[in-house]
């Protein structure tokens, strides 16, 4: 009785492997046939693109080509914080899987976008030493000449308003000195602190004061500059240069 139940199930399980083997060949031959038909490797060769953002370019061409893959350098773009010629953007991006020989398009840097020099004009120095600097740009010389506008206030400023330069590149400012509307006292010839008051009385000071051989008493001025007669802003400087 035993072997009578037992031997349907023998059955089945002979037509069971029979029908596996049946499908291992028929997967066999199946791969064979491709095999023959197409003889590149079945095995995927793509892989993830490494990151070359920040690299110089030459560096990120080198590393893409190692990985399979080709390079192809887009225009440039301003950047304000990557140095020129190094990579800005990539496109795919990093880890994005591609098949060997695919094309992966780079951006390089062409460094900091210039900066207008922005308009101070009548604006007090330190005012416009603020603006120039939150633009990206920073305080020259700065050099005082007499015009109508308020002593203090800028006039112009050097390269002129408008004008595109680097980050970082040094603006001049032109000061004014207040209006030239006081007529230089002459003191040639007269004691270098009888000078001084003269000038002072007249609303000037004294500049710079330097000493030289020539005719006439010790101590005295031989020439003043500028000289008697020609107008000045309010404590304009007066040089003057001492008989030794």
């Amino acid at each position: 009785m035993l072997r009578r139940a037992l031997w349907p199930v023998t059955v089945q399980g002979r037509d069971r492997l029979r029908a596996i083997l049946l499908l291992g060949a028929a997967a066999l031959a199946g791969y064979l046939v491709t095999w023959v038909a197409y003889p590149a490797p079945l095995m995927t060769r793509d892989h993830a693109v490494g990151r070359v953002l920040g690299l110089p370019i030459a560096e990120a061409e080198k590393q893409l080509a190692e990985e399979g893959l080709k390079a192809k350098r887009e225009s440039d773009e301003a950047d304000p914080v990557i140095p020129a010629g190094h990579v800005t953007w990539q496109d795919p991006a990093p880890g994005t899987t591609l098949p060997r020989g695919a094309i992966v398009r780079l951006t390089a840097s062409s460094g900091p976008a210039p900066v207008s020099v922005p308009d101070v004009t009548g604006f007090e120095v330190e005012l416009a030493r603020l603006v120039i600097e939150a633009a990206g740009l920073r305080i020259g010389e700065v050099d005082a000449v007499p015009n109508v506008a308020e002593a203090g206030i800028v006039v112009s400023t050097r390269p002129p308003t408008g004008s595109t330069r680097a980050p970082g590149t040094s603006v001049g400012l032109v000061v004014s000195k207040g209006p030239a509307d006081i007529r230089v006292p002459d003191v040639v010839g007269l004691e270098q602190e009888e000078a001084r008051r003269r000038l002072e009385g007249a609303g000037l000071r004294i500049g710079k004061v330097s000493t030289s051989g020539g005719r006439g008493r010790a101590g005295t001025v031989l020439q003043q500059r500028p000289g008697a007669g020609v107008f000045s802003p309010h404590e304009g400087r007066v040089d003057l240069v001492i008989i030794k």
